[in-house]
């Protein structure tokens, strides 16, 4: 549907070509085109996709004479041959970007840029806004635009810094030369200015930089940074999160015959992942002490609504409310919500809540939707890079040649502590998805389980722990709406979603099976 509703607005916009504001409609063609390889980069059309944003960039860089457009066109040419060696634009794509290397050579040599003009120039993207959530070893910054623009990055040294130089830009004028203090362990301060006439520099402010990543978000265009710091070694001491359970917490005949000392409890051994091997995080005993549930939507971002009303936003924050509670009272976990009401909170700031509190566990609610009505069911998804053992077994093989040394251990093993999140994530989502489908098949026997699945969601991505997005029902399904308007199916959604929390945890050996069985009898009412 995204590639038929892509290929539909680039075909009229051929017809239209030299039409008014001709530049915003490429931006809007290439923006349709990108959703389709957000959605799945392995679509067949992907390719098709590619080539077609390409084809726009150039056609940008041929109506304005931009080198950034014909810069961009190469990219995505060059791209789309590499990535995708079989597809039949792989020979035309490597033609049109030698020869826009070829434009790109002559213009530098005949100085068709001219400085003062380029100045000059008006239509230029706006930085509108730069947030930034930060711990000692952890920082995210967001900075926001009207639209795409190129940047490049620099990494400079005592004191430590990284600055980003966002071309073809200006700032907006409540920001000229602003300076926000963070002023804690990791990051010092952030910087903006207007460089250039035509270039706005952001700079970060570092005692020490670690790692970082970069991407890009739209519709608002937006630049993410995530770094992270480390403690020094006399500081970074494995943390144990403890709660305080409610003063009138329940409590049954059998939890009260509990042990009540620490040391009087047998320590719980983790058990396999479900590939039948123990990752990095159960071979060290690693436990959950705060969880981070993210209820999605909420303010002006509605959701699904279903067809007699019901608004995904209203219900999600309803089932991780109750989701909290049963996690608070029954287990003693230390649970944050990225939202308590009716607001909005950006996507970015929701991972970054989770990095910034230093979560155990991520857990993101959601409601699905879908044109037919007739479609029902659960779903849960997860980041997953990770390889199997055969392909392991491959690597080992082809790395036996790896010219690393030693001292790169540090950065290796952050890359293999990223994949024992996603390891553990999918042990997570197999869990939760499971609970969730045998408590719907219960009162709904045309329930379908749709699985487990991997996707691209942005609040997933850079996440510093186990994380999923689970999708609790389809409320576009009349059915499946009244059963979530109802307190009682409310509860029991709740209910599953605990269920297969509480699973997850007892694999981890965070839960005993015996504290968990009398946590739930607990609340029986019988």
């Amino acid at each position: 549907a995204a590639y038929k509703q892509a290929r539909t607005y680039y075909d009229q916009l051929l017809e239209t070509s030299n039409s008014e504001g001709i530049l915003k409609k490429y931006q809007r063609a290439i923006f349709l085109y990108r959703t389709v390889i957000d959605h799945d980069p392995t679509y067949g059309a992907a390719d098709d996709s590619l080539y077609a944003m390409a084809h726009l960039y150039e056609a940008m860089a041929a109506q304005t004479g931009e080198d950034l457009y014909r810069r961009r066109a190469i990219y995505y040419y060059e791209f789309v041959a590499r990535e995708y060696p079989q597809t039949k634009h792989k020979q035309p794509a490597l033609g049109q970007a030698a020869s826009l290397k070829r434009e790109t050579a002559q213009s530098l040599q005949e100085g068709v840029v001219d400085s003062e003009t380029q100045d000059a120039r008006t239509d230029l993207a706006t930085v509108s806004e730069v947030r930034y959530w930060s711990n000692e070893d952890y920082t995210r910054v967001v900075i926001q635009l009207d639209r795409e623009i190129g940047f490049r990055k620099q990494i400079l040294t005592n004191p430590d810094r990284i600055y980003f130089d966002l071309q073809e830009s200006r700032l907006q004028s409540d920001l000229l030369d602003k300076t926000y203090a963070v002023d804690d362990l990791f990051l010092k301060q952030l910087r903006v200015g207007q460089n250039r006439n035509t270039v706005v520099r952001v700079v970060l402010d570092f005692e020490k930089i670690n790692k970082h990543t970069v991407f890009a978000l739209y519709d608002p265009f937006r630049i993410v940074i995530d770094t992270l710091g480390g403690r020094s070694r006399e500081t970074f001491i494995p943390e144990t999160v403890e709660s305080t359970p409610p003063e009138e917490k329940p409590v049954s005949e059998a939890s009260a015959t509990l042990p009540t000392t620490p040391s009087s409890i047998s320590p719980v051994v983790p058990s396999l992942n479900m590939g039948g091997d123990r990752s990095l995080t159960r071979v060290l005993g690693l436990k959950v002490g705060r969880v981070v549930i993210d209820p999605g939507h909420g303010g002006h971002d509605t959701g699904t609504i279903g067809p007699s009303g019901l608004k995904e936003k209203d219900l999600v924050l309803a089932l991780s409310l109750r989701l909290k509670e049963l996690l608070e009272t029954r287990l003693g976990t230390d649970v944050i919500l990225t939202r308590k009401a009716d607001h909005f909170v950006p996507l970015e700031e929701r991972t970054a809540i989770a990095n910034q509190v230093r979560a155990d566990l991520f857990l993101s609610v959601h409601a699905n939707s879908s044109r037919d009505q007739r479609v029902t069911g659960v779903e849960t998804f997860f980041l997953n890079f990770s390889s199997n053992a055969e392909e392991r077994e491959i690597a080992s093989r082809e790395n036996a040649g790896s010219q690393k040394n030693i001292r790169d251990l540090e950065d290796l093993l952050k890359q293999i502590a990223l994949g024992d999140y996603n390891e553990e994530s999918g042990d997570l989502a197999h869990v939760v998805q499971e609970s969730l489908y045998l408590q719907m098949k219960t009162d709904r026997s045309v329930i379908r389980n749709r699985g487990v699945k991997k996707a691209p969601f942005i609040v997933l991505i850079n996440l510093n722990m186990p994380g999923i997005l689970t999708e609790v029902g389809f409320i576009s399904n009349p059915t499946d709406e009244t059963y979530f308007k109802d307190k009682s199916g409310q509860e029991k959604t709740a209910e599953a979603l605990y269920q297969g929390v509480q699973k997850y945890l007892q694999s981890l050996g965070t839960v005993s099976a015996y504290e968990g069985n009398t946590s739930l009898n607990a609340s029986s009412p019988n």
